[in-house]
């Protein structure tokens, strides 16, 4: 039986179970099936309540997606849901902290993947936003068990138009604050009617 993930009314990590087949309407996800395979729960920022549910293809072996419930700062809604794909993971860069804390609140991504469009996209600090989030994480995953970390990350947005509808795209750089380890996550809203479990 499928069921309609009510973003507005979730605020905790229960609303989705680890193992949870999730089918989500968008460009990026198509119509192929996603498990629920961890769900972190936010504490101790001004983005707070956040949970952000990892979703793993099926089949695997493609980068995997989070699910981002986080409070609306516009006031037209109490929540915003995002799909967010691992844009880069590596280890600690210090040219990458510099960028992220840089006065300029800028960021530029740089897809050299393929010379000849040579793309770069230029994001901005959501709501002009100086300094970072730091954040209490609890990690559940498929195991039962729950661990802790504290993560410090920088929040990016630019108006984008998809299929005439101006649109605001989103980046988050986020760092382990005990590994020093960085994962870029890129992605939009979605509509909570756009999001089912099965």
């Amino acid at each position: 039986m499928r069921r309609t993930v009510n973003a507005e009314q979730r605020t905790t990590v229960p609303a989705l179970a680890i193992n949870d087949v999730v089918k989500i309407d968008t460009s990026a996800t198509g119509s192929r099936c996603l498990i629920v395979a961890e769900a972190r729960q936010y504490s101790g920022g001004p983005h707070c309540p956040m949970v952000d549910y990892l979703l793993v293809r099926n089949p695997p072996g493609t980068p995997p997606l989070r699910l981002r419930v986080m409070p609306s700062e516009n006031g037209t809604s109490t929540h915003r849901t995002l799909v967010l794909s691992l844009y880069d993971d590596l280890p600690f860069n210090e040219g990458l902290l510099a960028v992220v804390r840089d006065d300029t609140k800028r960021l530029v991504t740089d897809d050299g993947s393929k010379p000849e469009s040579h793309v770069q996209d230029e994001f901005w600090r959501v709501n002009d936003r100086d300094g970072s989030h730091i954040n209490r994480v609890a990690v559940r995953t498929g195991d039962g068990k729950t661990d802790e970390t504290t993560v410090e990350f920088w929040d990016f947005s630019r108006l984008i138009d998809i299929d005439g509808v101006e649109t605001e795209e989103f980046v988050f750089v986020e760092m382990n604050k005990e590994s020093g380890w960085f994962q870029i996550w890129r992605g939009i809203e979605v509509a909570s009617g756009k999001i089912a479990v099965v």
